[in-house]
């Protein structure tokens, strides 16, 4: 049963858990700036003008920046909780499980959500930096939305997997 393949496999899925860990410590470092970022407004905000020399009204910067960027740390640290759990079934030697898919499901929902947040919150900050003028900006992330696509056809590999390992133990 310890084939080489398997052996491969928790090892990289060692290696993930690993990944897995920093990353969840990056994602709560910068949820602990974005809530302290509000009592640093004026000094960001003097920080990002644009071309024009415009720095985006403080409101813009405490309601778009820090309680939006506050929610998306949140939800890619939720993200990266969840495939933590999907790791760890790998580990355990039983990745196909219905869990699983749920998981996948969630997660490329919450991506999802996530790049429409910051779209909207993106449009938002541009329009009140610019006065007078009526325009919609948004910003797409294409590695995002791909990175959507890939983890929903995830969640329909790990279902096919499952029903797959389900027809085994029939057969056996």
């Amino acid at each position: 049963m310890n084939s080489p393949a398997n052996k491969s496999i928790m090892k990289t899925a060692r290696f993930l858990n690993i990944a897995l860990n920093i990353v969840i410590c990056l994602l709560l470092l910068c949820l602990l700036v974005m809530l302290v970022l509000p009592f640093f407004g004026e000094e960001v905000a003097q920080g990002m003008k644009d071309k024009n020399g415009e720095a985006p009204s403080l409101f813009a910067l405490n309601v778009g920046g820090a309680i939006g960027g506050s929610l998306i740390a949140a939800a890619y640290l939720y993200v990266a909780l969840v495939i933590k759990k999907i790791v760890r079934t790998t580990l355990e030697g039983n990745p196909f499980v219905e869990e699983n898919i749920s998981r996948l499901r969630l997660t490329w929902m919450i991506i999802a959500g996530v790049e429409v947040l910051k779209a909207l919150a993106s449009s938002f900050m541009k329009s009140s930096s610019k006065t007078g003028e009526a325009s919609i900006e948004v910003d797409l992330n294409i590695t995002a939305w791909f990175l959507v696509f890939v983890i929903a056809i995830m969640a329909e590999v790990f279902r096919v997997g499952l029903e797959l390992k389900r027809d085994q133990e029939l057969t056996v």
